[in-house]
């Protein structure tokens, strides 16, 4: 039987999108958080939202499906005070990043168990904060066993 799924995918997860310069060159390693981030952070930031698992069972399989919320923020990008990129769109292309990082890809867990990942419900909103924006995705992992 798999199991501890979240945690193997979330640490595969984590380490694939801070280990991918693209997406690194938008927001920080640093800033890339696994479920909360800093209690100040440094704009913009990306954290995984709560996992949630479907085990999966069938003949000599064993698995399970896990997904996983993945939220990044983003306000108006500065040079000198002015705004040279809107949050919205700022926010959009580290979305972008993260779709090419981890939409209809691979991951080898610990252990040897192998995660196709999908990516979906992509969405982009307002954040609460004014001039700040929310971009989102629910990635599904599916592990086989």
């Amino acid at each position: 039987m798999a199991t501890g799924l979240q945690r193997l995918v979330r640490r595969a997860v984590l380490a694939k999108l801070k280990a991918d310069a693209g997406l690194t060159a938008l927001v920080p390693a640093a800033s890339i958080y696994p479920n909360s981030p800093a209690r100040e952070p440094t704009w913009p930031f990306i954290k995984l939202g709560a996992l949630t698992t479907q085990r999966l069972r069938a003949a000599c399989v064993t698995g399970g499906t896990v997904t996983v919320d993945i939220h990044a923020f983003a306000r108006d990008r500065l040079a000198n005070g002015v705004a040279i990129e809107t949050a919205d769109d700022h926010a959009s292309r580290i979305g972008a990043a993260i779709e090419t990082v981890l939409a209809d890809q691979h991951l080898a867990l610990e252990g040897g168990s192998d995660a196709k990942l999908m990516l979906g419900d992509i969405r982009l909103i307002q954040d609460l904060e004014p001039d700040a924006y929310h971009w989102f995705a629910q990635l599904t992992a599916r592990v086989l066993a």
